[in-house]
């Protein structure tokens, strides 16, 4: 059958569719150790300093040692902490920094064989890796959706007129604003804790954040709502977290292949090959380059059992005054590969769209 799409001009409506381091520092970490200890190098994991990247690279670094015990060998394992461009140029906006602000100076140090392994956010890759990468391992995905904080309203809806929304994120703000004209979406960077200590000082009304970004640091209680997929579509991969290594170093990859969730790599791999059709593969590779003037999201999730996937997909003009969106349900997805035909095949159709009305240059 084929798809039925809706478009929308109005604000109350959505298109539905069904079918190199600046400063650096090396910590030491814990080492498993077993009958049989392996005689393979250290490892040095490339990490941002954020309390958040910190704790994911824990995360990684507890199943690197746990599975290595399951062998009965051994892992000295260490992180270089890394500042990027996102982190030394706070006052920035990350349309402006440009994909790969908080990743190329960690790649480039795997590249570079100051590091084994770099530790990401995936939300915060390209979606083409540089030449010489691969993304071997994914985390458990954890909740990729978002969640308002705001001092008294329980919803967007509950907020008053005028209200001032912050965030950094045009996906977030092309989709407020084109359900909520009435509120003001201003821009807000920094930390979490800096996010919320404005809200709480009352300088702004709310602001919307990654429900697993919070969950991580432990402060999920915040959370006035857990905004559901369908009030706020998802970045590409948020929630995940992805390792990525050097293609060439086969004992990397085997280890890391081995606390790969399987599920959550195929969901990303829909999501990655959604966001480089939708931009270009080239485009979407160049860390450092602006982003095109568009906004979007995209989520997937994966069902084991059945061996299907949904995918739920937008863009729209930075102000959110036409949003376009598309929804696949139950589509079969048994590897990697159906899992980047499903992506891409929206991704194409959400670039043609674009193009078609002078968002994107196709």
């Amino acid at each position: 059958m084929m798809p039925q799409c809706y478009k929308t001009t109005t604000p109350w409506c959505r298109l539905r569719f069904f079918s190199v381091p600046r400063r650096c520092r090396v910590t030491r970490a814990c080492s498993a150790s077993g009958a049989q200890a392996s005689t393979q190098r250290p490892l040095v994991i490339a990490t941002r300093g954020s309390r958040l990247a910190q704790e994911q690279t824990r995360q990684v670094q507890q199943l690197l040692l746990a599975a290595a015990q399951l062998r009965d060998q051994s892992l000295e394992l260490s992180t270089l902490a890394i500042d990027t461009a996102g982190d030394t140029s706070p006052s920035a906006s990350l349309r402006s920094l440009g994909s790969g602000a908080f990743t190329e100076a960690l790649d480039h140090a795997v590249l570079e064989r100051r590091a084994d392994m770099a530790v990401h956010s995936l939300k915060d890759c390209p979606a083409t890796l540089a030449e010489g990468l691969v993304l071997a391992a994914c985390l458990p995905r954890a909740d990729p959706r978002d969640v308002l904080v705001a001092n008294e309203a329980k919803s967007l809806g509950e907020l008053v007129p005028g209200s001032q929304v912050g965030t950094s994120s045009t996906r977030r703000a092309a989709q407020i604003r084109h359900a909520f004209p009435y509120l003001q979406v201003i821009q807000l960077r920094g930390n979490v804790e800096a996010r919320l200590e404005r809200i709480k000082s009352g300088e702004i009304s709310a602001t919307v954040l990654s429900l697993a970004g919070l969950q991580r640091l432990g402060c999920e209680h915040v959370a006035s709502k857990v905004l559901s997929v369908d009030e706020m579509v998802p970045a590409a991969c948020q929630g995940a977290v992805g390792v990525v290594c050097r293609e060439d170093d086969a004992w990397v990859i085997q280890l890391l292949s081995s606390i790969s969730h399987r599920s959550t790599f195929l969901e990303v791999s829909a999501e990655r090959a959604c966001l480089s059709a939708l931009l270009g593969s080239a485009e979407a590779g160049q860390a450092g380059q602006p982003f095109p003037d568009v906004a979007w999201g995209c989520n997937a999730k994966h069902d084991s059992d059945k061996a299907t996937m949904d995918l739920d997909c937008f863009v729209s003009d930075l102000e959110g005054q036409e949003l376009l969106r598309y929804t696949e349900y139950d589509r079969s997805v048994v590897d990697s590969k159906d899992a980047e035909a499903l992506g891409s095949l929206y991704g194409n159709l959400l670039r043609m769209v674009a193009g078609g009305l002078g968002w994107l240059q196709v």
